[in-house]
């Protein structure tokens, strides 16, 4: 377990360092928006470690409880076709079947009621992509207004050149045009490139908030199901045992310990 758990928080640094890493090569120098790539970095390695494993879980859960339920029916048409040459033989039988085919249909209930709990989680996960995809168009941003920028600062360098060696009036006209104009583009581009920061922030903020709410009632319900389901299932055996021992007093069956 340990390994596990060290394996894990090394994959989560790498994501986290991955997250940072790309947006420090973009040319990001937010540092609020760099604090964000490597928390959600580390974030959604997380998610998308686990909710898969999660909704693994559950569909392990209500095959569980269908194959109760199948193991049941056909407990139950063997009891049938005992009974007809051995009631006493069929007596057992009938029982457990009975007993199968209650904690089949309640664990298949706890399947589906798990799958309906954790969907909050699911929807989460779904959109680690879109988170991805929104920090994967400031990083085009980035790059854009890097690039207007370098070419607006050529063109005024280039001006200035001229400037200086007593150019054509015409020429410097043209050029101061062309450096007013793509200096234009540059802010432009920085604008875009601070309103998708602000869009950014704002909607990760959003999706964090929803998430803590919705996730801590989902987790109320799924723990409220697991201690439901648990003690019906108890209850189930701990009354199949009772049926056996009625009708098989003189049985020796050893009481169950709690360690």
């Amino acid at each position: 377990a340990a390994a596990v758990e060290k394996m894990s928080e090394s994959v989560d640094g790498v994501l986290q360092e991955l997250g940072t890493a790309q947006q420090v090569a973009a040319g990001e120098d937010s540092a609020d928006i760099l604090a964000l790539a490597a928390y959600e970095g580390r974030r959604i390695g997380a998610v998308s470690s686990s909710v898969p494993k999660i909704e693994s879980a559950v569909v392990l859960m209500r095959e569980r409880g269908d194959r109760l339920g199948a193991t049941g029916l056909e407990m139950s048409k063997l009891s049938k076709d005992v009974a007809w040459c051995d009631r006493e033989l069929s007596m057992p039988m009938d029982v457990l079947s009975s007993a199968l085919l209650r904690c089949g249909r309640r664990t298949k209930r706890l399947g589906l009621e798990l799958g309906a709990a954790i969907s909050p989680f699911v929807i989460q996960y779904r959109m680690c992509r879109y988170e991805q995809m929104a920090f994967a168009d400031r990083r085009s941003v980035l790059k854009r207004r890097t690039e207007a920028r370098s070419k607006a600062d050529g063109r005024a360098a280039k001006l200035m050149m001229n400037q200086s060696s007593m150019a054509y009036p015409g020429t410097l006209d043209r050029m101061e045009t062309e450096a007013a104009m793509y200096d234009e583009m540059a802010t432009e581009v920085a604008k875009e490139a601070d309103d998708v920061a602000l869009r950014l922030q704002n909607e990760v903020g959003r999706i964090g908030a929803l998430r803590v709410k919705q996730w801590d009632s989902s987790m109320k319900v799924i723990a409220s199901g697991f201690k439901e389901a648990c003690a019906e299932n108890a209850a189930i055996w701990e009354s199949a045992l009772e049926a056996f021992k009625r009708e098989f007093p003189d049985v020796n069956i050893p009481e169950a310990s709690v360690s």
